[in-house]
Protein backbone atom coordinates (compact mmCIF):
# COMPACT_ATOMS: atom_id res chain seq x y z
CA UNK A 1 0.00 0.00 0.00
CA UNK A 2 1.34 3.37 -0.87
CA UNK A 3 2.22 6.08 1.28
CA UNK A 4 -0.96 8.06 0.10
CA UNK A 5 -2.86 5.55 0.23
CA UNK A 6 -2.34 5.05 4.14
CA UNK A 7 -2.70 9.01 4.68
CA UNK A 8 -5.97 8.69 2.70
CA UNK A 9 -7.36 5.89 5.00
CA UNK A 10 -6.05 7.75 8.34
CA UNK A 11 -8.09 10.94 7.20
CA UNK A 12 -11.21 8.76 6.44
CA UNK A 13 -10.98 7.44 9.68
CA UNK A 14 -10.63 10.71 11.43
CA UNK A 15 -13.18 12.26 9.82
CA UNK A 16 -15.72 8.79 10.50
CA UNK A 17 -14.00 9.44 14.25
CA UNK A 18 -15.38 12.82 14.18
CA UNK A 19 -18.40 12.67 12.83
CA UNK A 20 -19.28 10.02 14.83
CA UNK A 21 -18.80 12.07 18.02
CA UNK A 22 -20.42 15.16 16.37
CA UNK A 23 -23.69 12.74 16.14
CA UNK A 24 -23.15 12.25 19.81
CA UNK A 25 -22.88 15.45 20.92
CA UNK A 26 -25.44 16.50 18.73
CA UNK A 27 -27.83 13.57 20.11
CA UNK A 28 -26.65 14.67 23.43
CA UNK A 29 -27.73 18.29 23.35
CA UNK A 30 -31.19 16.96 21.54
CA UNK A 31 -32.01 15.02 24.38
CA UNK A 32 -30.84 18.03 27.02
CA UNK A 33 -33.23 19.93 25.42
CA UNK A 34 -36.12 17.90 24.97
CA UNK A 35 -35.63 17.29 28.44
CA UNK A 36 -35.74 21.03 29.51
CA UNK A 37 -38.60 21.84 27.25
CA UNK A 38 -40.89 18.82 28.74
CA UNK A 39 -39.90 20.26 32.65
CA UNK A 40 -40.41 23.81 31.37
CA UNK A 41 -43.86 22.97 29.90
CA UNK A 42 -44.65 20.59 33.07
CA UNK A 43 -43.66 23.58 35.49
CA UNK A 44 -45.96 26.14 33.74
CA UNK A 45 -48.50 23.76 33.50
CA UNK A 46 -48.07 23.18 37.58
CA UNK A 47 -48.13 27.12 37.74
CA UNK A 48 -51.07 27.84 35.62
CA UNK A 49 -52.78 25.14 37.52
CA UNK A 50 -52.00 26.64 40.86
CA UNK A 51 -53.69 30.30 39.35
CA UNK A 52 -56.43 28.28 38.29
CA UNK A 53 -57.60 26.83 42.00
CA UNK A 54 -57.29 30.21 43.22
CA UNK A 55 -59.39 31.58 40.48
CA UNK A 56 -62.25 28.74 40.87
CA UNK A 57 -61.99 29.27 44.64
CA UNK A 58 -62.22 33.43 44.33
CA UNK A 59 -65.39 33.08 41.55
CA UNK A 60 -66.99 30.17 43.69
CA UNK A 61 -67.22 32.15 46.89
CA UNK A 62 -68.75 34.53 45.06
CA UNK A 63 -71.23 32.64 43.05
CA UNK A 64 -72.42 31.40 46.52
CA UNK A 65 -72.44 34.57 47.41
CA UNK A 66 -75.01 36.05 44.92
CA UNK A 67 -78.95 36.01 44.78
CA UNK A 68 -80.61 33.74 42.87
CA UNK A 69 -83.54 35.29 41.72
CA UNK A 70 -84.25 38.87 40.09
CA UNK A 71 -85.73 40.53 43.00
CA UNK A 72 -83.41 39.35 45.41
CA UNK A 73 -80.07 40.52 43.37
CA UNK A 74 -81.55 44.38 43.63
CA UNK A 75 -79.61 46.10 46.24
CA UNK A 76 -81.84 48.07 48.87
CA UNK A 77 -81.44 51.61 48.60
CA UNK A 78 -78.80 53.24 50.92
CA UNK A 79 -80.42 55.24 54.27
CA UNK A 80 -79.55 58.43 54.46
CA UNK A 81 -77.01 59.32 57.34
CA UNK A 82 -79.13 60.78 60.26
CA UNK A 83 -77.01 62.50 63.18
CA UNK A 84 -77.16 60.77 66.93
CA UNK A 85 -78.65 63.46 69.24
CA UNK A 86 -75.14 65.12 71.26
CA UNK A 87 -77.02 66.39 74.21
CA UNK A 88 -73.54 65.92 75.94
CA UNK A 89 -71.57 68.50 73.84
CA UNK A 90 -69.31 65.29 72.38
CA UNK A 91 -66.31 66.31 69.07
CA UNK A 92 -67.34 63.16 67.94
CA UNK A 93 -69.50 59.77 68.66
CA UNK A 94 -67.66 56.45 67.32
CA UNK A 95 -69.76 53.84 66.96
CA UNK A 96 -68.83 49.93 66.09
CA UNK A 97 -72.13 48.04 65.24
CA UNK A 98 -70.52 44.79 65.92
CA UNK A 99 -69.87 45.31 69.73
CA UNK A 100 -72.89 47.52 70.10
CA UNK A 101 -70.94 50.30 71.38
CA UNK A 102 -71.86 53.67 70.62
CA UNK A 103 -69.68 56.35 72.74
CA UNK A 104 -68.78 59.81 72.68
CA UNK A 105 -65.20 61.97 73.07
CA UNK A 106 -64.66 65.48 73.95
CA UNK A 107 -61.61 67.81 72.74
CA UNK A 108 -58.07 67.69 73.55
CA UNK A 109 -58.78 70.39 75.56
CA UNK A 110 -61.87 69.22 77.29
CA UNK A 111 -62.10 68.56 81.26
CA UNK A 112 -63.71 65.30 80.59
CA UNK A 113 -61.35 64.16 78.23
CA UNK A 114 -59.47 61.72 80.46
CA UNK A 115 -59.63 58.00 80.20
CA UNK A 116 -61.00 58.46 83.81
CA UNK A 117 -64.35 59.24 82.39
CA UNK A 118 -64.54 58.85 78.71
CA UNK A 119 -62.91 57.67 75.29
CA UNK A 120 -59.57 59.89 75.57
CA UNK A 121 -58.91 61.81 72.55
CA UNK A 122 -55.28 61.92 72.59
CA UNK A 123 -53.65 64.87 72.23
CA UNK A 124 -50.99 64.08 69.43
CA UNK A 125 -54.63 62.85 67.39
CA UNK A 126 -55.58 64.77 64.36
CA UNK A 127 -59.39 65.49 63.71
CA UNK A 128 -61.02 63.14 61.49
CA UNK A 129 -61.68 65.75 58.34
CA UNK A 130 -57.50 66.46 58.31
CA UNK A 131 -55.83 64.89 55.02
CA UNK A 132 -53.77 61.78 55.92
CA UNK A 133 -54.80 62.70 59.67
CA UNK A 134 -54.79 60.21 62.61
CA UNK A 135 -57.57 59.88 65.34
CA UNK A 136 -56.12 58.00 68.13
CA UNK A 137 -59.08 57.08 71.08
CA UNK A 138 -58.19 55.21 74.29
CA UNK A 139 -60.03 53.67 77.08
CA UNK A 140 -60.07 51.47 79.44
CA UNK A 141 -61.21 47.70 79.00
CA UNK A 142 -62.67 45.34 81.77
CA UNK A 143 -65.46 45.39 83.67
CA UNK A 144 -66.54 49.13 85.03
CA UNK A 145 -68.43 51.20 83.89
CA UNK A 146 -65.82 53.40 82.27
CA UNK A 147 -64.42 50.39 80.28
CA UNK A 148 -65.97 51.46 77.12
CA UNK A 149 -62.96 48.95 75.30
CA UNK A 150 -64.08 45.94 77.58
CA UNK A 151 -65.45 43.93 73.89
CA UNK A 152 -62.59 45.41 71.59
CA UNK A 153 -60.82 42.11 71.64
CA UNK A 154 -64.04 41.18 69.73
CA UNK A 155 -62.53 43.21 66.47
CA UNK A 156 -60.59 41.23 63.09
CA UNK A 157 -59.27 43.06 60.60
CA UNK A 158 -62.13 44.04 57.92
CA UNK A 159 -64.28 45.04 60.81
CA UNK A 160 -65.32 48.52 60.81
CA UNK A 161 -66.00 51.28 62.72
CA UNK A 162 -67.98 54.66 62.55
CA UNK A 163 -67.21 58.65 63.65
CA UNK A 164 -69.75 61.42 63.40
CA UNK A 165 -68.16 64.85 63.34
CA UNK A 166 -69.13 67.97 62.45
CA UNK A 167 -72.42 66.66 60.55
CA UNK A 168 -70.68 63.63 58.80
CA UNK A 169 -70.24 60.10 59.11
CA UNK A 170 -66.69 58.75 58.61
CA UNK A 171 -66.61 54.92 58.23
CA UNK A 172 -63.26 53.65 58.85
CA UNK A 173 -62.33 49.40 58.05
CA UNK A 174 -59.71 47.74 60.45
CA UNK A 175 -56.38 46.63 58.41
CA UNK A 176 -54.20 45.92 61.68
CA UNK A 177 -54.41 44.58 64.97
CA UNK A 178 -51.38 44.19 67.24
CA UNK A 179 -50.10 44.00 71.31
CA UNK A 180 -47.45 46.07 72.51
CA UNK A 181 -45.41 46.13 76.05
CA UNK A 182 -47.98 48.15 78.16
CA UNK A 183 -45.05 50.76 79.56
CA UNK A 184 -47.04 53.60 78.91
CA UNK A 185 -45.54 54.42 75.36
CA UNK A 186 -47.51 53.19 72.33
CA UNK A 187 -45.64 53.01 68.68
CA UNK A 188 -48.55 53.35 65.87
CA UNK A 189 -47.52 51.60 63.13
CA UNK A 190 -49.59 53.08 60.16
CA UNK A 191 -49.69 53.99 55.80
CA UNK A 192 -49.01 58.25 56.75
CA UNK A 193 -51.14 58.68 52.87
CA UNK A 194 -54.42 57.37 54.49
CA UNK A 195 -56.54 58.71 57.20
CA UNK A 196 -56.45 56.49 60.23
CA UNK A 197 -58.40 56.26 63.28
CA UNK A 198 -56.02 54.24 65.96
CA UNK A 199 -58.08 52.58 69.04
CA UNK A 200 -56.22 51.22 72.03
CA UNK A 201 -56.87 49.16 74.78
CA UNK A 202 -55.57 46.62 77.21
CA UNK A 203 -54.96 43.29 76.02
CA UNK A 204 -57.53 41.04 76.89
CA UNK A 205 -56.44 38.63 80.02
CA UNK A 206 -52.90 40.00 80.02
CA UNK A 207 -52.34 43.07 82.42
CA UNK A 208 -48.84 43.21 80.40
CA UNK A 209 -49.61 44.16 77.16
CA UNK A 210 -51.91 46.74 75.37
CA UNK A 211 -53.57 46.43 71.77
CA UNK A 212 -53.43 48.61 68.98
CA UNK A 213 -56.43 48.55 66.09
CA UNK A 214 -55.59 50.56 63.39
CA UNK A 215 -58.22 51.57 60.98
CA UNK A 216 -58.36 53.42 57.22
CA UNK A 217 -60.94 55.85 56.01
CA UNK A 218 -63.59 53.84 53.72
CA UNK A 219 -66.38 56.35 53.26
CA UNK A 220 -67.28 59.97 54.19
CA UNK A 221 -71.45 60.83 54.45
Amino acid sequence: MSKSKKITKKVDSFISKLNNRTIVIIAFIAVMGGLLLISYDYLKGKKDMAYQKVSISLYSETADNTPQNIEASEEPEEEPYKPTPNPNGYLGILTIDKINLQQGFYDKNNEHNNVSENLTFLSPSNYPDEKNGNVILVAHSGVTRIAYFRNLYQLKVGDTAKIEYKGHLYTYKIDNIYNETKDGNVTVYRDTTKQTLTMITCTKNDNTKQTIYIAYLESIK
